[in-house]
């Protein structure tokens, strides 16, 4: 059986195909279920922790090409990348009992797009610049006039104002950024700084109407700064950062192991697996320990095991219906898929949109 790459989910009821090419040069098409449709592609590639470095940035742009040609015609709820199905069955699958969280995700992000602002600057002129501020001053003018013991503090304490300077007005720059950018924006996801160069790197989700106005906003931020900073818009985009399809396989063996360390009895609940977890975490704590390293590799166990359960728990239901009792039989869990729509963590202006974050349980 051919596995099938899976790159997003779309609300179509006709099966398409794609004049992008997928992974490994196969065609791309959607399979449709009802109102709900899957944009795929065949895969005969290798397990994807085996690609180089090489093969994977070629995976990547393959994958980026196919999810933006479908998004000439449709909004898409992307799939984390690197997905793939033993098959066509096992998408319909995911596709059937994950319904009810796709469709609502999907709904939520309609006719939303995600853009990506990272701006730089150019840190040996910032330095130069924060070389006149007095306090750099003084501390530079006390390392001259001291005795050479106190040379090594005294570079040290400079080299601890100059970082402080220099967040500082990274932070007074981000704010202005944010306050023009802000106001256009439904959300936002904060980005790591990968280098000091890096001032802000933010991605923001839009109404798609918006998408001018937004791009003008750079452009004036852009005039505003002078030449200070660079300015790099990325997309639009599918909303990557603020709802991502993530699919995982959960084992029996992987269930029972937790159930076991948490010595909880079948069937779970929810509640049943915190109150196991905070007697466990609070009987094992630090302070009632001599052997403290020990110990915080227990509580670590214990916390994976604790939302690998409720993981379980969570997923076997749809969202908003009452809890209740879920064996962990062979029949209840294999074979087994945990679908979650998720979003990155990170500061957010429009809370509402948390509601993106969910599970849903296939089998």
């Amino acid at each position: 059986m051919e596995r099938k790459y899976v790159y997003g989910i779309v609300l179509a009821d006709q099966c398409a195909t794609f004049e992008t090419a997928g992974l490994g040069g196969s065609p791309a098409y959607t399979i449709v279920q009802d109102d709900l449709a899957c944009v795929l592609s065949d895969y005969r590639g290798r397990e994807f922790s085996a690609l180089s470095k090489e093969e994977m940035v070629r995976c990547l742009l393959a994958h980026q090409a196919v999810v933006e040609k479908a998004m000439e015609r449709h909004t898409v709820l992307p799939v984390k990348f690197g997905t793939v199905f033993s098959g066509e069955d096992e998408v319909r699958a995911f596709m059937s009992q994950g319904r009810r969280r796709l469709v609502s995700s999907l709904t939520e992000i309609q006719d939303k797009v995600e853009m990506e602002v990272a701006a730089t600057w150019d840190t040996s002129k910032v330095l130069r610049e924060l070389a006149d501020q007095e306090d750099i001053v003084r501390a530079r003018t006390a390392i001259t006039s001291t005795s050479s013991s106190a040379t090594f503090q005294g570079k040290v304490r400079l080299g601890q104002i100059v970082k402080e300077a220099l967040e500082e007005r990274r932070r007074s720059y981000r704010q202005r950024m944010l306050a023009l950018l802000g106001p256009v924006a439904l959300d936002l996801h904060s980005n790591i700084l990968v280098s000091d160069q890096m001032v802000m790197n933010v991605a923001f989700l839009l109404l798609k109407g918006r998408q001018t106005e937004f791009d003008d906003r750079v452009t004036r931020l852009n005039d505003s700064f002078d030449d200070q900073i660079d300015f790099r818009i990325i997309g639009p985009l599918p909303p990557y950062s603020f709802a991502t399809v993530e699919v995982t396989r959960l084992d029996l063996d992987k269930i029972e192991a937790a159930r076991r360390l948490l010595r909880i009895d079948d069937p779970l609940s929810e509640n049943g697996v915190r109150r196991a977890y905070r007697r466990l975490a609070a009987d094992n704590h630090p302070d009632m320990s001599v052997d403290k390293g020990a110990i915080k590799q227990d509580l670590t166990e214990l916390r994976e095991a604790s939302e690998t359960l409720l993981s379980y728990c969570q997923a076997k239901v749809e969202p908003h219906e009452p809890q209740r009792n879920h064996h962990t039989t062979v029949d209840s869990i294999a074979p087994a898929l945990l679908v979650n729509v998720r979003r990155l963590a990170g500061e957010g202006l429009n809370p509402s949109c948390k509601g993106m974050v969910g599970s849903a349980w296939t089998s």
